[in-house]
């Protein structure tokens, strides 16, 4: 149930409300016109294309990950800025699962589980059951209670819908764990599911300046997302937090790094709202984060749907254009029809070539794609190689019965951070490899390309796992297992989060008092003996792990690999089967114009001229919309 407050504060004047935009209203009123145009010429095709450019203009995604150290206030921070008690805040409990907001017209919460035994196809994300919650019950499944009060729940994050005019714009806040440190593998999950979102907001209280892990974090945070928002929270609490807040920006000025530190209090927001207070919400910051928010993150997302919304119309527009000009010619000019009839027979024959598997963009996606295959696992193997290398190295220096329980989370966070890499290297590759398609497709179409939506992909960290255990027995104690890698699916993000340490029985209680019986030199040979035992044992504990996770990496990045192969591809057999049906009706209206006796020929001629007139008024009205610069789209 919302509280009264909650309902008075939604309502209130501080509350952040925006004007829709009219350049986004001017242009979806475009695409629906054009809709209507390409539907009545018999085009569906064209019509679902302005159909899903215009889905994808008032309802976009703009996916705002909020990011940093464990107790930094990011709980606080996403219930301040949505004034809204919806993020678990307690200074016991950790938000433990990635927590995602979007606008809802109703308040609901939903727990995304991973469904156990659920089959899957063999390039499938994980089976994700989403399951609706009771608002009350968010910290049960969100914070490390979830382990405690649903043991029998693998809820890998929660999803939760709020009615708020920040959100109706596409806004979407993302939660996370505290990254825990540079090197931890929440630390490198994060970086993660910053190279999927628009932009990320980077908190740290104003306890103290930024230390030289948080300035490590940001670096490698900015290099995966470069919109990023640096947050000084707690100003309330810290009097020195100006202080705090200039030597911030000295450090960030002497990395190079030309970022702003918005300071701001979640408590003074919170309260303001609740009191319609105007001056006490300015003096929280967040009216000045807010309109950040919606001016440069949502705006600038804003602005790239319309500039693809414009260039889909445009293309649109002179796709039906070429076929009445076609037939125009063919009419006016019975000199020139046989020029005309032979320039559209091999525009078709060539639009047919762009559709089979030999044309040149379908071969280089192909070969690519194996390539790229070839190339990431090679690089992941390289990479498993050199942590073996240095876990062989340490085993060799150490009796693992004395430094397992420092080595193990070691092995988690170095295994981790080399599937990030890996996985960066794969999107990084993916990209490069669809821009070298659309370039090959443009020129074979004669310049007609389109804004290529390539988006997440690679979730290569997703559905990392392995379980492995290692019991070193001295005195028949156990010890605890190897870290387990999980992963989240929220539906528009990926996050490998890092499991709690797991308990499990010993493999095998080595003989302790054996050296009673035995002499000096005996009892010294014994203990050598198991020493070497140990490291032995260590070892193929730690290959096991690491031949899990390298499984389940190939896996993952074979699959993802098929995913955007099929992307590509059928996103240009579609825009070649556009093209072959434009250049295959115009060549039929020619013809058919051509064999068009002279009573019936004067009124065709003003039934085209009349449908040129309109669409290119509608050409022009796209042309006109204030969009921004426009990709080039295929024509």
């Amino acid at each position: 149930m919302t509280s009264s407050s909650e309902h008075a504060a939604s309502s209130t004047k501080v509350d952040d409300t925006e004007e829709s935009d009219p350049r986004t209203a001017a242009t979806a009123e475009a695409l629906v016109s054009g809709v209507r145009a390409a539907t009545a010429y018999g085009r569906s095709d064209l019509a679902g294309r302005l159909q899903t450019a215009h889905d994808r203009l008032i309802e976009p995604d703009v996916n705002v990950v909020v990011i940093g150290e464990f107790k930094q206030g990011k709980s606080s921070f996403v219930n301040g800025l949505l004034n809204s008690q919806i993020c678990p805040v307690d200074d016991d409990i950790a938000t433990a699962v990635p927590t995602t907001v979007r606008y809802g017209s109703e308040r609901r919460a939903f727990s995304l589980v991973a469904s156990p035994g659920a089959s899957e196809t063999t390039d499938a994300l994980p089976a994700i059951e989403r399951r609706e919650i009771e608002f009350a019950a968010i910290s049960e499944h969100a914070t490390e209670q979830r382990r405690t009060v649903h043991p029998e729940l693998d809820v890998r994050s929660v999803d939760i819908e709020l009615d708020r005019r920040l959100l109706e714009s596409g806004l979407v806040i993302v939660d996370t764990p505290g990254v825990g440190g540079l090197g931890s593998a929440h630390a490198t999950a994060a970086l993660g599911a910053l190279s999927v979102a628009d932009a990320a907001i980077f908190l740290s209280d104003a306890s103290q300046e930024y230390t030289r892990t948080e300035m490590a974090f940001l670096e490698q945070a900015l290099d995966m997302c470069p919109h990023v928002t640096c947050v000084l929270t707690k100003t309330d609490f810290y009097p020195a937090w100006r202080k705090v807040l200039e030597l911030n920006e000295g450090h960030l000025g002497a990395a190079g790094y030309d970022l702003n530190v918005v300071p701001i209090s979640s408590s003074l927001r919170i309260e303001a709202m609740k009191r319609n207070d105007k001056q006490l919400n300015a003096d929280s910051g967040f009216p000045q984060l807010v309109g950040h928010l919606r001016n440069e993150v949502v705006g600038g997302a804003s602005e790239r749907e319309r500039s693809h919304a414009k260039a889909e119309l445009l293309a649109v527009c002179d796709q039906l254009i070429g076929h009445f000009e076609a037939e125009l010619r063919a009419i006016n000019n019975p000199e020139t029809r046989a020029e005309l009839m032979n320039q559209l027979a091999e525009a078709t024959e060539r639009s047919q070539q762009l559709k089979s598997q030999s044309a040149k963009w379908s071969v280089t996606l192909n070969d690519g794609v194996a390539d790229l295959t070839a190339d990431v696992e090679h690089d992941f193997r390289e990479r498993v190689r050199t942590v073996l290398a240095e876990a062989d190295a340490a085993i060799d220096n150490s009796d693992p019965a004395q430094t397992w329980s420092e080595f193990e989370p070691w092995l988690a966070n170095r295994m981790s951070h080399e599937v990030v890499a890996n996985y960066r290297l794969l999107t990084d590759r993916s990209t490069e490899l669809s821009a070298e398609v659309g370039e090959h497709f443009r020129v074979a179409g004669h310049g007609i390309l389109e804004r290529l939506d390539f988006g997440d992909a690679g979730a290569v960290l997703d559905r990392v796992g392995a379980g492995t255990t290692a019991n070193f027995d001295r005195s028949s104690t156990l010890m605890q297992g190897m870290t387990v890698l999980k992963s989240s699916y929220s539906g528009i993000l990926m996050f490998t989060m890092l499991g709690g340490m797991l308990a499990v029985p010993g493999i095998g209680v080595l003989a302790v008092g054996i050296g009673l019986a035995m002499g000096r030199k005996g009892l010294k040979d014994e203990k050598a003996r198991q020493l070497t035992q140990r490291r032995q044992q260590a070892k193929t504990q730690i290959r096991k792990y690491t031949d899990e996770v390298s499984f389940q990496v190939t896996k993952d990045a074979r699959d993802n690999l098929r995913r955007s192969q099929r992307q590509l591809r059928d996103h240009y057999s579609t825009r070649a089967e556009e093209l072959h049906r434009s250049t295959s009706d115009a060549l039929s209206a020619a013809k058919q114009a051509a064999q068009t006796d002279e009573r019936d020929r004067e009124s065709r001629l003003r039934d085209i001229e009349a449908e040129l007139e309109r669409l290119r008024a509608l050409r022009t009205r796209a042309d006109g919309l204030a969009a921004g610069s426009v990709g080039g789209a295929e024509r």
